[in-house]
């Protein structure tokens, strides 16, 4: 959607200016309109992220996942108290993280000036994402805003949680090949050069391990500059394409054929789903709205399309069983606790139950999938490198008996 940077007085006066997102130029400036802002000077606004020279390279001037959560669980806590919404906008912003302060500022004249939170935070795509909003606007239609903020912070809790797991216990394995690569290096580029001139002149050829080496070293010098422009458009290729959809939905299909990747990704997406699906109809949220507010939150393509086939089953008198028939392959056991959960009109605890048995399931398999490849990662590093150094202290001990 397009993006219009715009320069306006705002009902007390003040001139504003900031970014919004809308289907044209008049339809932005008539979501300002009805935001109370009176627009001087609208135009489109440049694509693209920032120079990366203007940018902090601590992250300071950039609204992160950290500073997302402190206020979902801040506000929330505030509206769920009974404040009303510009109150809790009032004490949130006053602990809030620099780059957030001034967001929240502008959110809050836009609430105070009459405009809906799900709007005013419409209006900083940068600071808060579309499927957030989307979120948010759900529990607004139904009256469940504190209860959707809940179900909200918990899923993306959970999934940075997974992910720091993940990320720490792959810091082992990581390091164990990179110190390979740099033996291989130093074997390929030092070693073997250094190793070459003894078999000159000694009559016997080098083994094959040094020459394959040597050709590979000769190789990787002659076209290093062709090597090193390839991987730089393959990086910015991957880059700019990784969201786009065809792109997304094509790594979604990959990730659920790989054999150990699909039942981690399976895992990840359904427990997701099932516990902001079961918080939503636990408090009462009607079941297609509650559908549409989670959809935003998968990842996948598959599970999103699985999700949007759901909310139109629903609306067309269906039950959530039959309509996330798509996911039978993936999750069988999972469609069958749907479908009793609906028999017994107990949906919302057997989805939150679902939850549960996901998250501690995919807990585990990254557990085990870890415990396995830091071992095999070790054995075939130290395969590799110690069959290259007998390799090489073979061929020096022959030389030398060459030479005796």
């Amino acid at each position: 959607m397009p993006r219009y940077a715009y320069q306006a007085y705002a009902a007390d006066g003040r001139a504003r200016s900031g970014r919004i997102e809308a289907e044209s130029r008049q339809r932005a400036v008539a979501q300002l309109r009805a935001d109370g802002f009176q627009v001087f000077a609208i135009e489109p606004a440049a694509s693209g992220a920032a120079p990366f020279w203007s940018r902090d390279l601590f992250g300071r001037d950039r609204v992160n996942d950290a500073a997302r959560l402190a206020f979902l669980r801040e506000f929330g806590t505030l509206v769920g108290a009974g404040l009303t919404v510009d109150r809790a906008l009032r004490l949130v912003e006053r602990q809030a993280s620099a780059a957030l302060k001034p967001v929240l500022a502008d959110i809050l004249e836009r609430v105070v000036a009459g405009a809906s939170l799900s709007r005013a935070m419409a209006a900083h795509p940068q600071a808060f994402p579309p499927d957030m909003v989307d979120i948010v606007r759900a529990g607004e239609a139904t009256g469940t805003l504190v209860a959707v903020l809940g179900s909200l912070t918990g899923s993306i809790e959970r999934r940075d949680a997974v992910r720091r797991h993940l990320t720490s216990a792959m810091i082992y394995p990581a390091l164990l090949v990179l110190m390979a690569v740099g033996t291989l290096v130093m074997i390929v580029v030092v070693l073997v050069p250094a190793l070459a001139p003894l078999f000159e002149g000694s009559g016997r050829a080098p083994p094959l391990t040094i020459r394959v080496a040597a050709a590979l070293g000769d190789w990787v010098g002659a076209f290093w500059p062709w090597l090193l422009g390839g991987a730089a458009v393959i990086v910015l290729g991957l880059v700019r394409s990784w969201r786009q959809p065809g792109f997304a939905a094509a790594r979604g299909q990959l990730a659920l054929r790989l054999p150990l990747v699909r039942e981690i990704v399976t895992g990840i997406e359904l427990g997701r789903i099932c516990r902001v699906l079961g918080t939503l109809l636990c408090a009462e949220v009607p079941i297609p709205d509650a559908v549409a507010a989670t959809r935003p939150l998968a990842g996948n393509r598959v599970f999103r399309a699985a999700l949007e086939e759901a909310g139109r089953r629903l609306t067309e008198g269906g039950s959530l069983a039959s309509g996330l028939s798509s996911l039978k392959p993936h999750a069988p056991s999972t469609l069958n606790l749907i479908g009793s959960g609906e028999q017994v009109n107990r949906l919302g605890p057997v989805l939150l139950h679902a939850a549960e048995m996901h998250e501690t399931q995919t807990r585990q398999r990254i557990d085990r999938l870890l415990a396995l490849l830091t071992p095999l990662v070790t054995v075939t590093i130290g395969g590799l490198i110690g069959g290259l150094i007998i390799s090489v202290m073979g061929a020096i001990m022959s030389v030398g008996q060459l030479a005796q």
